[in-house]
């Protein structure tokens, strides 16, 4: 038992780290693309396709690395998705142009994309049903604590280094963490292989005729622009209406983060305790909150009330993003736990490529303020609480008779 304990801790570890490092890495952009449109003299239009065109091909990928991990195991999609997406975070530095941007930042989606739906596969082949939801919520809390060290750490690096060396410095650091990974999930992949001819060809087939999978991937949709349009466009917000500057901007990014990285986990262990049959609940008051904090964030001019707001916000949105990824570990069969996952981020990360843009197209129509844009999101997230209140959890499915599975055997 203490060896399975310890497998445990070895593998949530090195995800952990993975995770991240991966969204400092994909943060980044969002303080860096100042530096960068006044370089490159880029309006906020074209700021926002910069911004979008990483979650254009991070959502075509996720499809893929579902069925890959569901297929082949998960240990060699989680490493190559951190080797790719290193060495396009270091190819960013080198970028001579807007079309050399856009094409950059498209691959490195794709190399990232994989990386999620693996991972789930991962925490199920190491952790058993009744701890899955907390072990996810670990994992995915690392967009949190990613964005605050990406927030606190790229300002500074951004600072003193500028916007190209800090490109160079994640990329190294995204090697080294491929490294350990390799190290840390050892047999994943061969024991996967053991399963994969037990399970159905249709498996796409068997997913989309799921209605909890469809109305998950709804919500996460609409969540996800919510998250995607204030982490993509807050740093500027702050910038240019409150007039922050660049080492400030780190730190009051910072203090919203790290307090919804506490609150995920949080989250997580209140779905493995006390979320079951309340699932429904935890999405509709996560998005109904959500849609609130953001509507009295931008109606206040005190910036210490934004900050609070922004906070608050975030929280509410931790129950939608728990809650959502953790229904397919707990409830799922083991062969659609990837492809359900892919699915999920496929709908997310839509929206991410449209949220930046739109926004940005917002602020560009009403002539730089930014207020347009933010009740987009606000509306969002009332489309995911109306969504959220139509989900039921889908009926298992039927057993295969033993007699036609000897039959095709």
């Amino acid at each position: 038992m203490a060896n399975t304990r310890l497998q445990k801790m070895i593998c949530l570890s090195a995800l952990f780290l993975a995770w991240a490092v991966g969204y400092a890495d994909r943060i980044v952009m969002s303080t860096a693309i100042i530096p960068i449109s006044k370089e490159f003299a880029l309006d906020a239009q074209q700021a926002g396709m910069v911004l979008s065109a990483f979650y254009v091909s991070y959502a075509l990928m996720q499809l893929m690395g579902g069925w890959l991990s569901d297929r082949y195991g998960s240990r060699i999609v989680v490493v190559m998705c951190v080797v790719a997406w290193s060495l396009f975070t270091g190819l960013t530095s080198i970028a001579w142009s807007f079309s050399s941007l856009l094409l950059i930042r498209f691959l490195f989606g794709a190399g990232e994309g994989c990386f999620s739906p693996a991972s789930s596969v991962t925490v199920a082949e190491v952790f058993p049903q009744q701890e899955r939801a907390r072990a996810k919520s670990f994992l995915i809390s690392t967009v949190f604590l990613g964005n605050a060290v990406g927030s606190g750490m790229v300002a500074l690096t951004v600072i003193y280094l500028g916007w190209r060396g800090t490109f160079h410095i994640l990329a190294l650091v995204g090697m080294v963490v491929a490294t350990i990974l390799w190290l840390a999930l050892r047999g994943g992949m061969a024991g996967q292989k053991g399963k994969s001819t037990e399970r159905p060809k249709n498996q796409l087939r068997e997913l989309v005729k799921n209605p909890t999978a469809l109305r998950l991937t709804a919500i996460w949709f609409c969540t996800s622009i919510v998250y995607i349009g204030m982490i993509s466009w807050m740093p500027s917000f702050l910038l240019k209406v409150y007039r922050i500057d660049m080492l400030h901007l780190g730190i009051a990014s910072a203090i919203p983060y790290l307090l919804a990285f506490l609150g995920t986990n949080v989250v997580g262990w209140l779905l493995d305790k006390h979320g079951k049959g309340r699932e429904r609940v935890f999405m509709m008051g996560g998005s109904l909150c959500c849609a609130v904090f953001l509507a009295l964030m931008i109606s206040t001019s005190v910036i210490e009330l934004v900050v609070l707001y922004w906070t608050l916000c975030l929280l509410s949105f931790n129950f939608v993003y728990a809650t959502v990824f953790s229904v397919p570990l707990k409830h799922f069969p083991s062969h659609l736990i990837g492809s359900a996952t892919g699915l999920m981020n496929f709908g997310g990360q839509l929206a991410g490529s449209v949220a930046p843009v739109v926004m940005g197209s917002l602020i560009v129509a009403f002539h730089g303020a930014y207020l347009a844009a933010f009740w987009f999101l606000v509306g969002s997230a009332i489309v995911s609480f109306l969504i959220a209140m139509t989900w039921r959890l889908a009926p298992p499915p039927l057993p295969i008779p033993p007699a036609a599975s000897s039959h095709t055997s």
